[in-house]
């Protein structure tokens, strides 16, 4: 085999375990309320609202990863000159990724600030 075809099977067996990898990800986020030894057992509403940023998060992170592995095939697959111009789109990319994955670290936030501002009140 010659050295292309080793770099399009690595890259290919590495996209099937990103792929996998993200499949079998939990998103979980305990919490253990400081009313937890009173029988304190959380609200309604922060557990619905964690499943609705868990749903929210999974489905970004997972077109995050999708969107990964098309540019990936594209730039495998181009010809010489037209790698430049996936590189340019690769940067976009990057950008709207971190974008991305900071805002799911900023909803975690909002959602602990929120928490905790509720429980304050009671």
């Amino acid at each position: 085999m010659n050295y292309k075809t080793v770099t399009k099977i690595i890259t290919i067996l590495l996209i099937i375990a990103t792929i996998l990898g993200a499949v079998n990800m939990v998103f979980a986020d305990i919490d253990i309320p400081s009313g937890a030894a009173e029988g304190y057992t959380g609200s309604g509403l922060d557990t619905t609202t964690s499943r609705v940023i868990g749903i929210v998060q999974f489905i970004c992170y997972a077109a995050a990863v999708i969107l990964l592995i098309v540019l990936g095939v594209k730039w495998l697959v181009a010809a010489p000159d037209q790698k430049a111009d996936i590189k340019k789109s690769a940067v976009i990319y990057v950008i709207g990724a971190v974008m991305v994955f900071a805002a799911g670290v900023i909803l975690q936030v909002i959602r602990k600030v929120a928490n905790q501002t509720v429980q304050a009140g009671k």
